[in-house]
């Protein structure tokens, strides 16, 4: 039998399940799958149609006579029917043979009535007329004059039809399918019906026009599968990293099947498939259309996850080697230019362009990189400081990119303590969390001002053990504990400067990096590791951009290696 897999044919045995059917498509295991049943089975129960022309389309919707039966079963043949003739009355569709009754009888028509005809009253010549203004004649057929149906929708088109257009196709119009007609699964025992249509993700092809809004999508889609957490009679939504900065883009009317993601306002960040047709907002910037996985998106319920397969994917080579970045791109069609560490071994931390809808149709990526004992590893403290680790990972743009950039803002020898850039507007909700109190603060120890010391925001480590100051020089109730370095410090600190940028990773998704614990408290295996999911889990904010290039803000680098 044959059925029709993500917009392929292909033929499987009877009774073949939908696991075995869907091997080798993508697809990520628990997530929504739709089933829809062959259109011949479905239009038995759809009134209306959509007629496509050269000059758009238009709706008829037939009624439940003799005639209207009768269109309905001829729509799959009227494919390719031309206009024969436009008149002050009528626009004639044909001809085509029918078996009609022939009759002289007049009829009344009314302003876009659609009927039968027969041409010197011959149903041999039969066509398709629509009445262009109410009026009395006869069109040779019986009965009630041949009349099936009206148009309803897109009539401003009949005014723009010419002689000798074609019909291109006429599909039912289904707006909302049975679930008998159409169904999502995640049960890949399901055996499948000839005919039927499958989608095992939802595709999407990504706008240029809109750079920022398409990064934060391909941030969101960077696992591979979206939940749903929002499902209303227009939209499905995914509402997981709001605590974002956007610009506005691409703005337009939002079509079936578009994508937009919110850029201002309540909502920010929230991404958006559409299943009706909405006017266009200056919130909502366009980021893409919906190729594949339609009915996916239409059906699959709130809290249920789709398998997502944007287009193109996201070009990310921060956190690679430049070797590895070399391939990556090649595989991409582009071309490398190794700027700072030119060796396959070295960490490459920053790419430029940053956001992929710039490089898409460029030719090089310049990539930095470090020797790899120059990323400083930070291990979290998410149970303790969940927000305030948060508010690390946005500050340094590790909530979307595998290495992030603090800048120092004071540091001398001797300092028992090194102080990075933080944003004071961003840290006016941190409230106090874990402090240093009972445990004292000690080397390594990494924190940030909270909200009740005039320099909030600050983030520092401590160089030095102490029971009365913590890593930003305050005491501690000002101060929020947010995990530790564990890299080498001496390293880190070696020639560092005001101004200069520091790279730091998560040491959880940096391997392969020698550590060098601290003494104290979350020295000892296990401390301080966050349990279970949380900020850094892959469900955390995309970080505030200062302009649409992206990426956090530079300053002077280290030193060339």
């Amino acid at each position: 039998m044959l059925i029709r897999l993500n917009g392929r044919e292909v033929e499987v045995a009877d009774g073949t399940a939908l696991g075995d059917a869907i091997k080798g498509e993508p697809y990520m295991e628990g997530t929504q799958i739709a089933l829809t049943r062959p259109v011949s089975s479905i239009q038995k129960g759809t009134q209306e149609f959509e007629v496509s022309t050269p000059h758009g389309s238009f709706v008829i919707r037939t009624d439940d006579s003799e005639n209207g039966k009768r269109f309905r079963e001829l729509v799959n043949e009227l494919g390719g029917v031309n206009i024969r003739w436009k008149s002050s009355k009528v626009i004639a569709y044909g001809s085509f043979p029918t078996d009609l009754e022939v009759s002289r009888e007049s009829h009344d028509y009314s302003r876009y009535d659609c009927f039968f005809a027969l041409g010197g009253f011959d149903n041999r010549s039969t066509y398709i007329m629509i009445a262009r203004i109410d009026q009395s004649g006869s069109y040779g057929v019986a009965g009630d004059g041949g009349k099936f149906g009206k148009v309803t929708r897109g009539r401003f088109l009949l005014d723009r039809l010419r002689e000798g257009d074609p019909i291109l196709s006429i599909r039912p119009v289904v707006l909302e399918l049975s679930e008998t007609d159409a169904f999502v699964t995640t049960d890949l025992s399901t055996v499948l019906e000839d005919g039927m249509s499958v989608e095992t993700y939802v595709g999407v092809d990504l706008d240029r026009d809109s750079p920022v809004g398409c990064e934060q999508f391909l941030v969101v889609a960077a696992e591979g599968r979206l939940r749903i957490t929002e499902r209303t009679e227009t939209y499905s939504a995914n509402s997981q990293r709001m605590d974002v900065s956007l610009v506005p883009e691409k703005v337009a009317v939002r079509e079936v099947g578009d994508v937009t993601v919110r850029n201002s306002g309540a909502g920010t960040g929230r991404i958006y498939f559409y299943r009706e047709r909405r006017q266009q907002s200056p919130n909502h910037t366009l980021v893409g259309k919906v190729t594949n996985g339609q009915e996916i998106v239409r059906m699959a319920p709130q809290g249920t996850e789709v398998t997502l397969r944007p287009n193109p994917p996201r070009i990310m080579t921060i956190g690679m080697t430049q070797a590895e970045a070399a391939e990556f791109l090649s595989s991409m069609g582009l071309a490398q230019k190794r700027t700072g560490s030119l060796d396959d071994d070295a960490i490459v931390v920053e790419q430029e362009p940053e956001l992929t809808m710039e490089i898409v149709g460029g030719s090089e990526v310049e990539t930095r990189g470090i020797h790899r004992d120059k990323v400083v590893l930070w291990e979290p403290d998410d149970e303790g400081s969940p927000t305030t680790t948060h508010y690390i990972r946005k500050m340094t743009g590790l909530d979307h990119k595998p290495i992030g950039t603090l800048k120092v803002f004071f540091t001398f020898e001797g300092m028992p303590m090194i102080t990075f850039v933080g944003n004071p507007d961003q840290a006016a909700v941190l409230l106090p969390e874990k402090s240093f109190a009972e445990e004292g603060s000690f080397r390594g120890q990494v924190a940030v001002t909270n909200m009740s010391r005039p320099n909030r925001g600050s983030i520092g480590v401590r160089l030095e053990d102490s029971d009365e100051f913590g890593p930003t020089g305050e005491e501690a109730y000002g101060t929020n504990v947010a995990g530790r370095i564990v890299s080498d410090l001496e390293l880190m600190m070696r020639d560092i400067k005001d101004g200069d940028i520091v790279y730091i990773a998560e040491s959880r998704r940096f391997p392969g990096q020698p550590a060098h614990a601290p003494e104290g408290p979350m020295g000892q295996e296990g401390a301080g590791t966050p349990n279970g999911h949380g900020p850094g889990d892959g469900s955390e904010e995309i970080s505030e951009r200062p302009e649409i290039k992206g990426g956090r803000p530079r300053a002077k680098r280290p030193k060339p290696e």
